[in-house]
C-alpha cells in the first residue's frame, strides 16, 4: 500500500501549476472567445460603448461622482506619537503631488470600463519649496522620499504585458506609443496597478461592460435601422418614370448614361436645405403629335399609408434595461415607463452603492499595498509604524433607521453613552458637530424631565 509523501520545505514554497491558458503571453483578453474583445481591439470597442452608450455613460459618470465624494481616511497604526506623525505623513504625500486624489481616484475608475488601469509613479526628494526642479520641490523640507505625481498610462497604449510564464506575476507592461523609439517599458516596482478580477490568472482583468456588449451591439444596430426607418418615413422612397426605350438592352450609349445618373440622383438625394432635382420638362406627345401633360421623365416620393404594425421603441427600453441591468444600475431606468416604487428603486440604488462600496475598496487596497508600503521600503521606515488608508461610506446612512436601532438597543437596557467612539462616530454620520469633553449634566436631564412632566399636566 503506497504511502503519502510528506510535503517537504522546498516542494511546499515551489510554483507548480500555471496561472491560466494563455495568459502567459500578456495579450490582452489572450483567453476572449470573441475576436473583437481581443486584443486593443477590446480597449476600442469598450472605449467606444462608454463614449457613444447614453446609459453607460451616465453610469460610469455617476460612479465617479459618488466616489469623488468618499473620504478617505489614513488611520495611524496604534496610539502612539509616532504613529500619528507617520499617518500625517502620508497625508501630506497626497497633499503635495502635482493633482489630487480625488482627480486619482476617477482616473482609476477606468479599470472598471477596460479590466484594467495602470499608473506610474514619479518619486520626488523632499527638499523644499525653493527648490526648482520637480525631482526635489516640496512644500516640505523633511527630506523624505514623497510623490510627485501619479502619472495614468492610457489602456489603449499597452501593447503587452510582461507576465512571468510560470507564476503568472505581471512584471510590467510595454507600451508601443509616444516620444523616441516609441517602445517604454514600465515595471510594477514603479507603477500603480488596478484590475477588476483575477479570474484566469488575465493579467487585463474584465471589463464590467463585457456582458453589456451583446445588447449594445444589437442596440446600436436598431438605432440605426431605426433613424433610416424615420428618414424614409418622413421624407418618402424616391421613385423615378422614364420611357422604357431608355431602360432596354438596346439603349443608346447617352440613354445608359441619363439612367446611371439618374440612379446617383435618387440614391443621394436628401430632404435638406441644399437638396434639389432638375428634370426635363418635354411631354409625351399624343397620337396628333400635340403635347399632352405626362412628362417623360417624373420623380416622386413614395411614402407609406397607414401605420407601422411593429412599435421598435419597446425594443430598444428592453436592449437598454438589459445594459443598465448588467451593471446593476438598473434603478436609473426606474421612472421612464408607467412602473416602479419606492422599495423597488431603494433595494436597486442600495445594491449599486454596495458594488461601488467594493470599488473604492478595491483602489484603497492597492494604495496601501503598491504606494504606502513602497514608500515605506525606500525610505527606510519602521514598518511597526506604518498607517493604513481607509475610505468612508459611500452610501448616505438614513437616520431614521438609526435612530430607530438606538431606540431599541435602550429597551434592552444597552446605553452606548458610556462608549465616546459610538458617540463619534453617529455624530460624524449626521454630519454634527461633537466635543467627547462636553458632558451632560444628570441634574439638568432630571429638571429638563420634571418640567416636561409638570407641562403635560398642566396640559
Amino acid at each position: 500500500m503506497a504511502t503519502k509523501k510528506r510535503l517537504s520545505e522546498g516542494a511546499a514554497k515551489s510554483i507548480l501549476g500555471v496561472a491560466g491558458d494563455n495568459t502567459r503571453t500578456g495579450q490582452i483578453r489572450a483567453d476572449e472567445f470573441i475576436p473583437e474583445l481581443r486584443g486593443k481591439n477590446a480597449i476600442r470597442k469598450y472605449r467606444e460603448m462608454r463614449d457613444n452608450d447614453s446609459t453607460i455613460g451616465a453610469v460610469m459618470y455617476a460612479a465617479e461622482q459618488v466616489l469623488r465624494d468618499v473620504k478617505l481616511k489614513v488611520e495611524p497604526a496604534n496610539d502612539t506619537e509616532g504613529a500619528k506623525r507617520e499617518a500625517d505623513f502620508v497625508e501630506s504625500i497626497f497633499e503635495d503631488m502635482d493633482h489630487s486624489l480625488d482627480d486619482h481616484i476617477a482616473e482609476s475608475l477606468s479599470s472598471l470600463s477596460y479590466g484594467f488601469a495602470w499608473f506610474e509613479v514619479v518619486y520626488k526628494r523632499r527638499v523644499g519649496p525653493t527648490k526648482r526642479s520637480p525631482k526635489k520641490h516640496s512644500k516640505y523640507t523633511d527630506g523624505r522620499l514623497g510623490v510627485r505625481k501619479i502619472a495614468c498610462r492610457a489602456p489603449w497604449t499597452v501593447s503587452r504585458f510582461d507576465v512571468e510564464a510560470k507564476s503568472g506575476d505581471v512584471l510590467g507592461i510595454y507600451q508601443d506609443v509616444g516620444y523616441g523609439s516609441g517602445k517604454h517599458y514600465i515595471p510594477t516596482s514603479k507603477s500603480l496597478y488596478y484590475r477588476t478580477t483575477v479570474l484566469n490568472g488575465d493579467p487585463s482583468g474584465r471589463s464590467i461592460l463585457r456582458n453589456a456588449y451583446s445588447s449594445y451591439v444589437y442596440l446600436n444596430n436598431l438605432q440605426n435601422i431605426e433613424a433610416i426607418a424615420v428618414e424614409r418615413e418622413l421624407a418618402g422612397i424616391p421613385v423615378a418614370r422614364i420611357p422604357s426605350e431608355y431602360l432596354s438592352s438596346d439603349a443608346s450609349a447617352a440613354q445608359s448614361g441619363f439612367v446611371g445618373n439618374l440612379q446617383q440622383i435618387l440614391r443621394d438625394v436628401k430632404f435638406n436645405e441644399q437638396g434639389y432635382i432638375i428634370t426635363p420638362s418635354d411631354t409625351y406627345p399624343d397620337k396628333d403629335g400635340s403635347p399632352t401633360n405626362i412628362r417623360l421623365v417624373d420623380i416622386e416620393l413614395m411614402s407609406s399609408n397607414g401605420k407601422r404594425n411593429l412599435d421598435i421603441d419597446p425594443i430598444v427600453r428592453r436592449y437598454q434595461h438589459d445594459i443598465a441591468r448588467s451593471v446593476l444600475s438598473e434603478f436609473l431606468m426606474l421612472g421612464g415607463g408607467n412602473n416602479g416604487s419606492y422599495a423597488l428603486s431603494k433595494s436597486k440604488t442600495d445594491l449599486f452603492l454596495r458594488a461601488l462600496e467594493s470599488y473604492i475598496q478595491a483602489i484603497v487596497d492597492v494604495l496601501n499595498k503598491q504606494l504606502v508600503e513602497r514608500l515605506w521600503q525606500l525610505n527606510g521606515l519602521n514598518y511597526d509604524l506604518m498607517p493604513c488608508i481607509k475610505a468612508g461610506d459611500v452610501a448616505p446612512h438614513d437616520l431614521r433607521e438609526i435612530a430607530a436601532f438606538l431606540r431599541n438597543l435602550n429597551g434592552a437596557d444597552i446605553n452606548v453613552s458610556d462608549h465616546p467612539e459610538v458617540i463619534q462616530d453617529l455624530m460624524d454620520i449626521a454630519e454634527l458637530n461633537y466635543d467627547p469633553n462636553t458632558e451632560v449634566s444628570t441634574e439638568t436631564s432630571d429638571l429638563s424631565d420634571e418640567a416636561e412632566e409638570n407641562n403635560k399636566e398642566n396640559t
